[in-house]
């Protein structure tokens, strides 16, 4: 593909090393951070996190979509650094610079083509929608799954030359599942591949591929109907929206992380948009318009596949990605920002590809041909410089765990459910009395949150304001009947209760 890129071309090995130091000066900052929610409980909290020998005492287990891969490798850091935060950020900084160059291997292995390889490296490389999963060590796990996935897509894409790489497909689509939710999703993009995208030509593999592709086919809606619907009934107990409520929700969702993919401006753990639920779950002009983005883009995948395949696999990708965490079925937060790790890939191919083509363009031109240059040069440099930039201000919001919360609130003041953290935040803290002020905060924002009540009962219950405690839990209750631990939480209170009447 010709863009009318000239000046000698540099070693792919080259390319692949100043990715690598792009991508890590942009979180560069983000190794002088502290533990942070999460990372409490799955590291300093948890002995398995303590070094080998701990993790494989305490009950060593590895199951699909759960990150056992993840917790191991912490317990490996334990090993030599105990509990020195630094190097588990360095590890996640580490995990994003070799998914940058699988990106940069993954487009080369499709297209051949240098500049869109490059420019998809730097702008996945420095988007700001990773600082969740970067800059929170907990949140690395998605870093470490789509390792595995990258890798695992480009041996399939290999796997017609020889069965060793069809080994190494099966070997890294494995660690995938044993690292996180995204292998479910990943012989969906073998599929797309093989229909869509597969040269014709000398194929030595062909039946026994098509064979792992059905058996990971299987897999896979296996662990769909185990994995997902299991996690299905945990998470309903959490979420508000139901019936067809729920549908009008997923989809504005799809529309609010195109947005923030784009436009990802302000970060934080909690957006308002999953939880104005009188707004949100009603039919508006944003779920039509949200229904015709996807429509447009669908028939864009089509129109594409002809003359634009770089742009038709972006779009594969990132809805092949995007789906464990479309909450079709219904297994996770509306809107995480982290959960775009691996779909942004997708994104940051097409936002290349199409700056390419406009490259392409001007070069046809013979009209201010200068001029037309050094305009599309000042678009992407003040675009990748503002992602940077805005990369680096918010690695500086994770260096602590009040900082945290409290740009969460700066940045969305409506997402009621960072005060509820950040009195988490207090409770961990020992300071009850803020826990207190913040469960109050939030509650006079949003009454029905029954597990915000339910936490407020807990603090009283700590502080053995015992009717205090009864009261929250009782409005739990009263705001969701099936809120089972407020029901749990008032029976030992009342076992309480009857052991001090018998005395």
């Amino acid at each position: 593909m010709e863009y009318g890129v000239s000046g000698k071309r540099l070693p792919d090995y080259a390319l692949i090393i100043l990715l690598a130091v792009i991508s890590f000066g942009a979180y560069f900052n983000s190794l002088q951070g502290e533990f942070l929610i999460d990372d409490y409980q799955a590291i300093l909290h948890d002995p398995r996190a303590h070094g080998l020998k701990a993790f494989f005492k305490e009950g060593f287990s590895l199951s699909l979509g759960n990150p056992g891969l993840w917790d191991l490798s912490h317990a490996l850091i334990w090993h030599f650094s105990a509990e020195n935060p630094f190097y588990y950020h360095l590890w996640n900084v580490l995990l994003h610079v070799l998914c940058t160059a699988c990106l940069f291997l993954l487009c080369q292995a499709l297209f051949s083509d240098k500049a869109l390889s490059f420019l998809s490296g730097v702008i996945f490389a420095l988007h700001p929608i990773h600082t969740e999963a970067v800059s929170w060590i907990s949140g690395g796990h998605y870093i470490f799954s789509g390792l595995f996935f990258l890798l695992s897509f480009i041996f399939y894409i290999k796997s017609a030359r020889a069965y060793l790489y069809l080994i190494l497909v099966a070997v890294f689509f494995g660690l995938c599942a044993l690292s996180g939710n995204s292998a479910v999703s990943l012989p969906a993009l073998f599929l797309a591949y093989e229909v869509f995208f597969r040269p014709k030509g000398e194929d030595k593999t062909f039946r026994v591929r098509i064979l792992l592709l059905v058996c990971l086919v299987l897999i896979a809606i296996i662990f769909l109907s185990f994995f997902f619907i299991q996690r299905n009934m945990l998470t309903r107990s959490i979420f508000y929206f139901r019936g067809p409520a729920y549908i009008i929700v997923v989809t504005k969702a799809f529309l609010y992380y195109l947005k923030i993919l784009y436009l990802p401006l302000a970060r934080g753990l909690y957006h308002p948009f999953a939880y104005d639920t009188m707004q949100t779950g009603r039919i508006t002009p944003a779920f039509f318009v949200s229904l015709g983005a996807l429509a447009l883009i669908i028939l864009t995948f089509f129109k594409s596949l002809r003359k634009s395949k770089p742009l038709a696999f972006a779009i594969a990708l990132f809805f092949t990605a995007y789906l464990p965490y479309s909450n079709i079925i219904p297994v996770c937060n509306i809107i995480s920002e982290r959960y775009m790790y691996l779909p942004s890939a997708g994104f940051s191919i097409a936002i290349a590809f199409l700056f390419l083509k406009a490259w392409g363009l001007i070069n046809k031109s013979v009209y201010r041909l200068r001029l037309l240059r050094a305009l599309a040069i000042a678009a992407i440099t003040l675009y990748l410089g503002s992602y940077a930039a805005i990369t680096l201000k918010h690695n500086y919001d994770y260096r602590n765990l009040v900082r945290y919360w409290q740009t969460n609130i700066e940045n969305f003041p409506r997402g009621y459910m960072a005060y509820n953290n950040l009195a988490g935040t207090f409770y961990e803290m020992g300071n009850k009395q803020q826990a207190i002020t913040y469960c109050w905060v939030t509650l006079m924002i949003n009454p029905a949150q029954p597990h915000v009540w339910y936490n407020l009962g807990n603090v009283y219950r700590d502080s053995s304001q015992y009717d205090l405690s009864r009261m929250c839990y009782q409005e739990a209750v009263k705001t969701d009947a099936s809120f089972t631990p407020a029901h749990k939480a008032l029976g030992e209170l009342n076992k309480v209760n009857r052991k001090k009447d018998k005395r």
